[in-house]
């Protein structure tokens, strides 16, 4: 009886580590080797403490920020490490410092599995960390698909603009973080306290007369569109927030615009999935950006709406006027 209660022992402890996979990452290139090994011993580290969900033993590897931020994305998304091993590069950034890409972790779903919808979304992420010219992770969020990264890079050189394009591709990614973490604060310092918020809607059909309108197709201009204020926005951000144990933001695509008259201002176009314990949808989102101060870009337009019009545009760069203070406003 001892022998066998120690056989299903055996057997449990070698099912649970079975989901509990020892990642390596490898950096290939991008400084000199001793410090790519360095730096590729650091993010390893980190990825295989995600399975106890506590930093602390770890704490020396991170800046204070960078371990603040890596502790709640830990929290929020009950991140896992996701493959054996990560063969990516080390990327000097021109604004100084480290980036650490292509590092494939599981995210938990959380109360997804509630709704059909939500519980085939992909569990898969791939993370970028942000290291200091040291060596330290100063930062840790979702990354963008490697196809919208190469599309970014070559548009830049082509309009020779690309390290804006870099700092706009990576203050998308820490904007798409922000949502999955539930870090109101950060949303709160992004928008514009001016900002316009424009939600649009798809008019449906009246509850009270099914009859009438099942058979009905709604034309995809008739659209709704609700302004709102940026504390309005915040505010039922914020609920949402409350209300929901699980909030995963993706974006499937990102088309970035430079204003023709005025270089600082970037429209910038992706299709959100939002999916969250009790909700998900899919839509365009247009932010316009300001990036006169790189330090703090402002988005002074954040429109949504459930799908393109006929013509298969959507809200964009050109259809808002913005007037702009002087001076260190």
């Amino acid at each position: 009886m001892i022998k066998l209660k120690a056989i299903f022992i055996l057997m449990a402890l070698c099912a649970s580590s079975a989901f509990a996979i020892t990642g390596d990452v490898i950096l290939e290139t991008g400084a000199e080797p001793a410090f790519c090994e360095q730096v590729g011993e650091r993010v390893t580290t980190v990825i295989n403490a995600f399975e106890s969900g506590d930093l602390a033993r770890e704490r020396g590897l991170f800046t204070d920020e960078g371990y603040r931020v890596t502790c709640r994305l830990l929290k929020e998304t009950g991140l896992k490490n996701g493959r054996r091993t990560h063969r990516t590069n080390l990327i000097k950034l021109d604004r100084g410092g480290w980036e650490v890409r292509d590092i494939k972790v599981n995210v938990e779903l959380g109360e997804t599995a509630k709704n059909d919808v939500l519980a085939a979304t992909d569990p898969t992420e791939y993370l970028v960390f942000e290291l200091t010219d040291q060596g330290l992770i100063d930062y840790a969020g979702f990354s963008t698909a490697r196809g919208h990264v190469k599309k970014l890079v070559e548009d830049g050189l082509r309009l020779k603009d690309a390290a804006r394009r870099m700092k706009i591709l990576q203050t998308v990614e820490v904007f798409r973080t922000a949502y999955c973490v539930k870090d109101i604060d950060y949303l709160k310092w992004i928008y514009s306290d001016d900002a316009l918020i424009i939600v649009g809607k798809v008019l449906q059909p009246n509850e009270d007369l099914p009859d009438m309108l099942e058979n009905s197709c709604l034309d995809k201009e008739r659209i709704k569109f609700v302004k709102k204020s940026k504390a309005d926005y915040i505010k039922g951000l914020e609920s949402v927030f409350q209300n929901n144990a699980y909030v995963k933001v993706i974006f499937d695509s990102l088309d970035v615009l430079r204003h023709s008259a005025d270089p600082d201002l970037y429209g910038v176009t992706l299709k959100q999935n939002w999916y969250s314990s009790s909700y998900s949808d899919t839509g365009w989102v247009f932010l316009l950006w300001d990036f006169k101060d790189e330090k703090k870009p402002l988005i002074y337009v954040r429109s949504w709406q459930p799908d393109k019009f006929e013509d298969g545009s959507i809200l964009g760069l050109y259809d808002f006027k913005i007037e702009r203070g002087t001076g260190d406003e």
